[in-house]
């Protein structure tokens, strides 16, 4: 709904601009091709799949842990006593705990893995930011479209409505 909106919006802008803003100067990029050819992002990939590969290798470490400890439960089970029975399940359910938590810290939300790729990402984002920045003003373009996104990644300051819609919105309560 909001994209529609926002699209008959532009349509609407760029139908009068000719008459009350005179010609618009339009571009596009395509991020998805940028962030696949941009040594910066190949370099940030390569960091991140470093530390990933570590976080695997612990993982592999605790599941082969789990593994064993379930296995000597399993072959040793007739032959311990109760209470070394319960002492081993306890430790196998630690274990478990550890091996569930870890995984929620390192892949979960809000977790290592998440971090550090908005760690890397961040400095390439503004980078590419400045760079639209830097041609949208230098080269007078109007607007700067993302076509893989659908989205404006640059505009006039003059051409932007959120503040006129929010003191709309604000005024009608």
């Amino acid at each position: 709904m909001f994209k529609r909106t926002a699209i008959l919006l532009f349509a609407s802008l760029t139908a009068f601009a000719p008459l009350s803003f005179g010609a618009l100067k339009i571009g596009f990029i395509n991020s998805q091709k940028i962030l696949k050819d941009y040594e910066g992002v190949k370099t940030a990939q390569q960091k991140f799949e470093k530390e990933a590969a570590k976080w695997e290798q612990e993982a592999a470490a605790m599941q082969k842990e789990l593994k064993d400890l379930k296995n000597q439960l399993e072959k040793q089970s007739l032959l311990l006593s109760n209470e070394r029975k319960k002492e081993l399940q306890d430790k196998f359910q630690q274990k478990y705990l550890d091996y569930q938590e870890f995984l929620q810290n390192k892949l979960g939300k809000g977790g290592d893995a998440i971090k550090k790729n908005e760690e890397l990402t961040k400095p390439i984002i503004e980078k590419i930011n400045k760079v639209l920045d830097k041609i949208g003003k230098e080269e007078r373009y109007d607007y700067i479209f993302d076509a893989a996104q659908g989205g404006i990644v640059f505009a006039k300051k003059g051409y932007d409505l959120t503040e006129r819609v929010l003191k709309e919105l604000n005024n009608q309560q």
